[in-house]
């Protein structure tokens, strides 16, 4: 019985800290790209290539299904100073940027 509460604590603890880090993240609609160019929520991921002029530092492709469609995106991470920016990218249009801070 002992075992089983000290695993559930800790199962309680790691989901606590998952919240935390995944809220700390803020939605934003425009990247300042370093060299001054905007990147903004509808763009298309051309003008986010042509406008960020930097490659991302990680690119992450995943796929879902909603009732009998199938959507494919992909998450592309860049680093603008101290800033972190994830660029939601479906059907070839961005559709989500979320920044946090480099620790």
């Amino acid at each position: 019985m002992h075992k089983i509460l000290k695993n559930s604590a800790f199962i309680l603890f790691a989901c606590a800290i998952a919240t935390s880090y995944a809220t700390a993240a803020t939605e934003t609609r425009v990247i300042r790209a370093e060299n001054g160019q905007l990147v903004s929520l509808g763009d298309s991921y051309i003008q986010l290539v042509q406008n960020m002029q930097q490659p991302p530092i990680s690119v992450r492709n995943y796929e879902w299904e909603e009732g009998d469609r199938q959507f494919t995106a992909s998450d592309h991470v860049y680093l603008v100073g101290n800033t972190y920016y994830t660029v939601t990218i479906v059907d070839n249009v961005i559709k989500k940027i979320v920044w946090d801070r480099k620790v």
